[in-house]
């Protein structure tokens, strides 16, 4: 056997070293491990190992400083030297000093494995031993977990036969000794990936970081292993009950990834498999429920054990809308924000774990408020390019809270507009107007009347009433009772007559003739063709 020792001033870059190859498989020992310059020269003089893997830049001496001792003592150490940054000046350095490779963090199991390899050549070479020789072989196949983890990220993928999958276990010797199998799918805090402090190499070093501590945590609660799914894991639980507790594993990890990686982190637990034959069930699963942590805030755990959500609730979500407008258009902006926080919960209930459904349901909200304001008259001056940047930012969002802190500074806009526009009092008006014709339809009411409700002159109210509309005042009131006049025809047993009386008409006839001129036939035709349809 071979003797290594590991060295970095993270501890947890030492732990993903050790777990990165096998170590044991190869033929090497880890003798020892070092977390500055000074320790690990002491430890390489009283060990005298074969080999040395250590971070180029640490404190109290460097990585350099380590090689020349080892060069001016004469000693037969390996030394592969890693580091986080491209560090150039220093990689020719240790190279000229005789190291065996460079390797950058975060370090690529391949690459490890090619330097290992080299480095044992190296020693082979030097000091004849041939016992290392059939451990070179093991670099030119992938070792056992790597095989493992490729095959199980086909079998949640669905693209391998069971038969094959059983063919590769057997081949492997692979034995588990629990009966489940479940998936928990980890996803990393996106908004946390994609800020200016993480580039393509820390986001990778960090999700090689997660992937070492949820790994360890595995093994305190059964077996399993760790799949990289982009920036996020598909963890692989195998266990022995259904019953078994993996809301506590998902807690735990959670908790620890926030606590030593200061980075949030979102689980959601699949429906356990009996057999691995399943394990796809399982992963679908967990990936549907990942749908719903959109409307979830982040470091969230959610699994399929939890009450079955359905969708629905189209009639509430309709009358929350309506209220929203209706307070925007009375200038209310304290009940504006709180039916808004009762709208977005209709939304969320009806959208269904639905990211889409979602941005449709409040773009609607957003379009009709905007269209109420433009029918009493108030122009928001909104480019069809703005509404096209709006439309693609709500896409973008990767929280619900977000996307509706988004639409809620949209509508507070408008509301200002609406409280400060010159139009606002007209839309009051029309308001009181419309509302009027609503309540009074059945009665006598004439262009006169009304106009004295709002205090105009009749001319005045004419052109008002069309502008805002566009529609003279005579044909909106008509169209008001004819649309009431089919709502008692069909839902009630009241005669022609009596329905004329209700909708403001003392003469049935004129009212037949009114209402064949709106559907193109008499009342009572109308009501027997819909009855027999």
């Amino acid at each position: 056997m071979l003797n290594a020792i590991l060295a970095d001033d993270e501890p947890i870059i030492i732990k993903g070293l050790k777990k990165l190859i096998p170590w044991e498989e190869l033929g090497i020992t880890i003798v020892g491990e070092a977390m500055t310059g000074r320790s690990l020269m002491e430890q390489i003089e009283e060990k005298l190992p074969d080999l040395v893997i250590t971070d180029i830049s640490m404190p109290d001496g460097s990585g350099i400083d380590v090689i020349k001792e080892v060069q001016r003592r004469q000693l037969h150490t390996k030394i592969i030297f890693v580091s986080a940054y491209q560090e150039f000046s220093y990689a020719k350095d240790a190279l000229a000093f005789g190291a065996v490779d460079y390797l950058v963090k975060p370090i690529e199991k391949s690459l490890l494995l090619e330097a290992v390899g080299k480095a044992m050549t190296q020693l082979k070479e030097a000091n004849e031993d041939q016992s290392s020789k059939g451990k070179l072989a093991v670099y030119e196949q992938k070792d056992k977990k790597t095989q493992l983890e490729e095959l199980f990220d086909r079998l949640t993928q669905g693209d391998i036969r069971w038969e094959e999958a059983q063919r590769k276990l057997q081949a492997l010797n692979m034995q588990f000794t629990g009966s489940c199998f479940s998936v928990l799918y980890v996803e990393l805090a996106h908004v946390q990936l994609q800020d200016g402090r993480w580039g393509e190499h820390e986001k990778r070093l960090l999700v090689f970081a997660v992937s070492n501590l949820v790994d360890e945590l595995i093994q305190v609660y059964g077996s399993g292993l760790v799949i990289r799914k982009g920036e996020n894991l598909c963890v692989i639980v195998n266990h022995t009950r259904i019953e078994d507790d993996l809301q506590r594993l998902a807690s735990e990890m959670r908790d620890k990834i926030l606590f030593y990686l200061k980075i949030h982190v979102t689980i959601c637990i699949g429906r356990p498999a009996l057999s691995l034959q399943d394990i796809r069930q399982s992963y679908s699963s967990a990936i549907e429920m990942m749908n719903y942590s959109f409307f979830e805030k982040e470091g969230t755990i959610l699994s399929w054990s939890q009450e079955e959500r359905r969708g629905g609730g189209d009639q509430f979500l309709a009358e929350a809308k309506h209220a929203v407008i209706k307070a925007v258009i009375a200038k209310e902006k304290q009940q504006v924000q709180e039916l808004l926080v009762s709208f977005y919960e209709h939304v969320a209930t009806s959208a269904n774990g639905r990211k889409e459904s979602a941005v449709l349901l409040v773009y609607a909200m957003l379009t009709d408020l905007m269209e109420e304001m433009s029918a009493v008259g108030i122009d928001l001056q909104v480019s069809p390019e703005q509404r096209k940047d709006w439309q693609q930012r709500m896409h973008q969002f990767y929280r619900f809270c977000d996307l509706t802190d988004f639409i809620t500074d949209r509508i507070l806009d408008i509301l200002e507009q609406v409280s400060t526009a010159g139009g606002s009092r007209e839309a009051q008006q029309m308001k009181i107007i419309k509302e009027f014709i609503e309540e009074h339809y059945s009665e006598n009411i004439t262009l006169e009347s009304m106009a004295s409700q709002v205090f105009m002159n009749p001319y005045y109210f004419s052109s008002f009433f069309k502008k805002h509309t566009h529609e003279n005042f005579k044909q909106y009131v008509t169209n008001i009772r004819m649309k009431n006049a089919v709502r008692l025809l069909l839902q009630t047993d009241l005669l022609v007559y009596e329905i004329a009386e209700q909708v403001g008409y003392h003469n049935p006839r004129q009212f037949s003739d009114m209402f064949k001129k709106s559907y193109g036939k008499l009342p009572q035709e109308y009501k027997s063709q819909i009855k027999g349809n």
